[in-house]
């Protein structure tokens, strides 16, 4: 996007590929490495196998509310379970740009650990509502159950907000100074 291109070289954009180039090179390397498409519609049965391991065979799919509007997907392997749980300092952010059409987001929290932020959950949402941020809370606190969050530094969205202090009652909530810049622009 314009960020990462403002910061590139003259000569270092001209060497980029065009986006449709890009998106050919993925449909290619899919189809070569018998990869699936994207789903098309949230009813989709099952995750493919694939997708549910790690590339060392660990489990990484921890959750699958299963088919429908409401359906929640979450990746986390062990390690990255075990620091959610050792760590108490987070941040946490969803990205509309990288994920299938069906869902609305891809929602990442990240632990502060050893001065380090590490992905701690991958977390694909369909919905930025209330219900849906409790729904994904509690089933994260099903997968860790030792997770107890501190503080979590999130965008200005008053229902993500609501939540984390519903379900954490003593978390310190603090807005990202980025997502504050971009509420002011709108």
């Amino acid at each position: 996007d314009v960020e990462v291109l403002l910061g590139m070289s003259d000569e270092g954009i001209t060497r980029l590929p065009t986006r449709e180039n890009i998106k050919r090179r993925i449909r290619k390397l899919r189809y070569n490495n018998d990869l699936i498409s994207p789903p098309n519609d949230a009813n989709f049965i099952s995750i493919p196998t694939i997708l549910c391991k790690t590339l060392r065979q660990a489990q990484f799919l921890r959750c699958d509310t299963g088919p429908g509007d409401d359906r929640i997907i979450i990746f986390s392997s062990d390690e990255q379970i075990n620091i959610l749980q050792s760590t108490h300092h987070f941040l946490a952010d969803g990205t509309i740009k990288v994920v299938p059409g069906i869902f609305y987001q891809l929602y990442i929290i990240h632990a502060i650990y050893r001065d380090h932020v590490i992905p701690g959950i991958y977390a694909l949402l369909r919905r930025k509502d209330t219900g849906t941020y409790r729904r994904l809370i509690n089933e994260i606190l099903k997968i860790a159950p030792q997770w107890t969050p501190h503080s979590i530094m999130i965008d200005f969205e008053k229902a993500c907000i609501n939540v984390y202090e519903e379900i954490f009652p003593n978390i310190a909530v603090s807005g990202c100074y980025f997502h504050l810049q971009q509420n002011l622009y709108r």
